[in-house]
């Protein structure tokens, strides 16, 4: 369709039609009302899936070449970057961790009857 679209146009498209795909899929969830369970998490997580299909072969139709399917990254395994989201990651978890802990925000509390409080000792046993 589009053979000669810019990266920011690309992107603008594909946020659009992941929205879309969302609102849709949400509207069917809600219409065939569906639990909580693998089918309605399924459903919800392949709408950007979807989108990135629809992307390669019908929108830009650079999915009908190898080079366009190289443009998604699947190529390679690019282990010399793992690092970057490991690592960016467990900076952000520590922080956030940090920040939650030393302010009021959390406490920690048994609760009555765990099991924790027999293995600590602070609930006789019967």
């Amino acid at each position: 369709m589009f053979t000669k679209l810019a990266d920011t146009s690309k992107a603008a498209i594909f946020a659009v039609l992941v929205l879309c795909l969302s609102v849709g899929a949400a509207l069917l969830i809600r219409f065939l009302e569906l639990p909580q369970g693998f089918v309605m998490f399924t459903i919800w997580s392949f709408t950007s899936t979807v989108a990135a299909l629809i992307m390669l072969l019908v929108v830009t139709r650079e999915g009908y070449s190898r080079e366009g399917w190289k443009s998604l990254g699947l190529h390679r395994l690019g282990l010399n970057v793992w690092w970057i989201a490991f690592g960016v990651t467990l900076l952000i978890t520590v922080a956030a961790s940090a920040v939650v802990w030393t302010t009021p925000l959390a406490s920690f509390v048994v609760p009555e009857g765990g099991i924790i409080n027999f293995l600590i000792g602070s609930e006789k046993t019967p």
